[in-house]
């Protein structure tokens, strides 16, 4: 195996356990909200970040690169350790939760956008059946747009002078 290769399965592999901790954090934000006024929108962001861990399963596949199940394993008992943090309340959910919850997606979607970058120039020379890389670049810039107009109303609810 060329190093380019072993390096290409090393990255795929990283990025899918992202992924796979990723589309947990956003099911679980979509659940967690699902009485509020976003929940339409989170249900269909959490969709889309499946949909794109599939595309990145896909690409592997393609590649020849198999998942590390271990990878996957810690990446998701890590997702749910990160649950266990402070946020100001013991038994409910704080106002505080999802603003944390959405920069928390921010920075993952913008590993995700980077991905698709590294993806769009390693597809110029690799052809990928049913995978369209330039979708889903154009996906993650939507979706960081999105959680960025999520993370500001939900910063001045918690925030702003009539949240004291």
């Amino acid at each position: 195996m060329s190093t380019n290769n072993k390096l290409m399965r090393i990255y795929l592999r990283d990025h899918l356990a992202g992924a796979t901790a990723g589309a947990a954090r956003a099911r679980r934000l979509a659940a967690a909200e699902q009485h509020s006024s976003d929940a339409e929108t989170l249900a269909a962001f959490a969709r889309d970040v499946e949909e794109d861990r599939q595309s990145l399963i896909s690409i592997m596949k393609q590649l020849d690169i198999a998942p590390n199940v271990l990878k996957n394993s810690v990446a998701a008992v890590a997702e749910k350790v990160g649950t266990l943090k402070a946020n100001g309340r013991v038994v409910q959910r704080s106002p505080l939760t999802p603003v944390i919850e959405l920069e928390a997606m921010q920075m993952g979607v913008r590993g995700k956008h980077s991905l698709w970058v590294s993806m769009q120039r390693a597809t110029e020379r690799a052809q990928l059946s049913g995978v369209d890389v330039d979708v889903l670049f154009q996906r993650a810039e939507q979706q960081l747009l999105l959680l960025a107009e999520l993370h500001q109303r939900r910063a001045e609810e918690t925030f702003g002078p009539s949240s004291h």
